[in-house]
């Protein structure tokens, strides 16, 4: 069980280290893509944190079950799974350029209905946790197929393009989602679970291969999180954004002291920063372009940096 807690803290970690990934790729591109996925992320957390419940919260919950097949937390796990499979969802059909409601929000609509309408009908508890548990795979597999639909049947080229980027992971995502059906039967429906403890049971409410595959999509989403943040490495901020001159304002003042600007100088580097060229310095400060020339030279020397870009780059990543 030791090990069991370290292995869900570890995936819990890997989880939150794409939301917050996705979440900076959102600021630095404005692509919904990046938002939906980190929201996704954030509920799958909150739906693989659901075991914590019982065993830290409520203990003795885990051996007051009826039997192994319980479903813990039905309704929980429909919010929480829900979430993850909906914004992920959302991601995709933003990527590939789906903006039909119907298509977006239906899959995941219909999926909460039937595991509801599982758990509420099913009398026979084995099949009801088997049922509830595989229609995730169910709408997962739903999903590919509209994916692979769209690829072989879209008439845009670039959208197809875009698409074959993923395919590796596409068909991770497929094999991993097949290897959750075929667990979900040997646990549910082949396993004997009077051969270990019955506080071993909570192990019936755990998919590593559905794990596992959230760790497929979280890398995919690291793979297009660090394309954008690596552009924005490369495309310097600059402009008269007020929240730019905040951040210049706030760091000049120690780079300067570093290689020991005059103060004229560090006016030249604050409006240089801000993407003016010499002659706007000059203006802004009521100088000549030769003067402010000359102080761009010093500056240069100062940092020993061979033209504006490599000051730039040095400023912004001290």
């Amino acid at each position: 069980m030791t090990l069991l807690f370290y292995y869900t803290l570890l995936i819990m970690f890997f989880y939150t280290i794409v939301a917050a990934t996705s979440l900076s790729a959102f600021y630095v591109s404005r692509r919904r893509t990046f938002l939906y996925a980190t929201v996704g992320f954030a509920f799958y957390f909150f739906d693989v944190s659901l075991v914590f419940k019982d065993n830290f919260i409520t203990p003795d919950a885990v051996f007051e079950a009826a039997s192994f097949y319980d479903v813990g937390h039905p309704y929980t796990s429909i919010i929480t799974g829900g979430g993850a499979f909906l914004f992920l969802w959302l991601a995709a059909c933003r990527y590939c350029r789906e903006e039909r409601p119907v298509v977006r929000f239906a899959p995941v609509a219909l999926w909460a209905a039937l595991s509801l309408a599982a758990y509420q009908f099913i009398d026979n508890p084995q099949w009801r946790e088997f049922i509830y548990y595989n229609l995730r795979a169910v709408l997962q597999l739903a999903c590919y197929g509209l994916l692979a639909w769209w690829y072989t049947h879209s008439p845009d080229p670039e959208r197809r393009s875009i698409m074959k980027s993923h395919r590796t992971a596409f068909f991770w995502a497929i094999g991993l989602t097949c290897g959750i059906i075929l667990e979900n039967v040997y646990v549910q429906l082949i396993f004997d679970p009077g051969s270990i403890p019955r506080g071993m049971w909570v192990l019936a409410e755990r998919s590593p291969m559905e794990n596992l595959l959230f760790i497929c999509y979280g890398l995919a989403v690291l793979r297009g999180a660090s394309v954008s943040l690596q552009l924005r490495a490369r495309e310097l901020p600059e402009g008269d954004d007020p929240l730019l001159a905040e951040s210049i304002d706030r760091l000049l003042p120690l780079y300067s002291r570093t290689y020991d600007l005059s103060k004229r100088e560090e006016e030249v580097l604050r409006h240089a920063l801000m993407g003016k060229d010499n002659q706007n310095i000059a203006s802004a400060l009521t100088l000549s372009a030769g003067t402010v020339k000359v102080h761009m030279h010093n500056i240069l020397k100062k940092t020993g940096h061979a033209n504006r870009a490599e000051l730039a780059a040095d400023f912004w990543e001290r």
